[in-house]
């Protein structure tokens, strides 16, 4: 707004001085004196356009510079182990009177996010987390990640603690898929596929499995792009389960952190199919909101304020008078 009433102001200023010369100027000259003038107003905006994009990018550099050198680095001078390539081979994971808090730092010590968890779950197994919200089901998958830091206890996963191993290598081995399937500004061979280990034969293959091929195909296959057309929320999480599909040769264990809680009935029953499909030999952890997500699972962790009240087949739990998970199934 300020530019144009500047150039409005020259544009008056230029025709006023033009009446008042009349005698000394021409109409040629007067076009030319236009002409230059919106040549100016061009290259007035560019600049201005190109000085708040310099200004905003040396705002930008300014914070990851203030990130990089006052935020303490999340690794630990004691994740220096390296496990085997391919590792995890089995996927029993042992949670060993494992405590967390979210708070680590406070002058008051803060309370427990979870509290005492011991569990053993074997190579192959199934396992369903429930619990009421803020029970500590995500938190529990948050720890196994090392989102969160452990106050007591340990977590193995085949016999070796992952708080010996660097975290983003600890990462690198499971095969997730989250609440909300994040999207790159890449390719979708780029989004498949981020660290360019499969073919683009393996990611078409698992788009198909999952029914999104025929919209990925119409968007431009795998060089096109996914933000120019968002994908549903339901698309997304099946998109999001062809990424993990391409990692389970790498990974025994897959985790799903209420991985179709955005997704409809007919959705969440795909899914459901394909992972039983696709993961049969895997270990399974899935945090669930409805509770026929992990009525097929082998065993049901019941969780309620930070700490496992119920543990075994789901059937067997349903059939406990006054039962947690029997309550959270609205049996009464």
């Amino acid at each position: 707004m300020a530019l144009d009433l500047m150039v409005l102001a020259l544009a008056v200023t230029l025709m006023t001085l033009a009446i008042q010369l009349r005698s000394s100027s021409s109409g040629g000259l007067l076009r030319i004196a236009l002409i230059s003038l919106m040549t100016l107003t061009e290259q007035l905006s560019r600049f201005i356009a190109s000085y708040t994009q310099l200004e905003t990018s040396l705002g930008a550099i300014a914070r990851i510079r203030n990130f990089a050198s006052e935020v303490e680095s999340e690794n630990k001078p004691v994740e220096n182990e390296t496990p085997p390539v391919n590792w995890p081979s089995h996927g029993r994971i042992k949670f060993q009177s494992l405590s967390a808090s979210y708070d680590t730092n406070a002058a008051v010590e803060a309370p427990l996010a979870l509290s005492s968890i011991s569990l053993d779950i074997l190579p192959g197994q199934k396992v369903g987390i429930c619990g009421r919200t803020g029970s500590g089901k995500s938190t529990l998958l948050a720890t196994l990640l090392r989102l969160l830091e452990i106050s007591s206890g340990n977590i193995t996963i085949d016999d070796i603690e992952i708080a010996t191993i660097p975290r983003f290598l600890l990462r690198s081995r499971f095969a997730t898929i989250p609440q909300d399937s994040f999207i790159l500004s890449g390719s979708v061979r780029t989004n498949a596929d981020p660290t360019s280990e499969s073919t683009d034969t393996d990611i078409i293959m698992a788009l198909e499995k999952v029914g999104l091929w025929p919209v990925i195909t119409a968007r431009g296959g795998l060089d096109g792009t996914l933000l120019d057309q968002p994908l549903s929320q339901g698309q997304q999480q099946l998109f999001g389960l062809a990424r993990a599909m391409l990692r389970r040769e790498r990974s025994k264990i897959l985790l799903l952190d209420e991985a179709t809680s955005n997704a409809d009935r007919e959705t969440d029953r795909a899914m459901q199919k394909i992972i039983r499909q696709e993961f049969a030999h895997h270990t399974i952890l899935t945090v669930a909101h409805r509770l026929d997500t992990i009525m097929d699972s082998d065993v049901v962790v019941v969780l309620d304020k930070g700490k496992v009240v119920e543990v075994g087949p789901p059937q067997e739990l349903l059939k406990e008078e006054g039962g947690s998970f029997r309550k959270l199934a609205g049996h009464h």
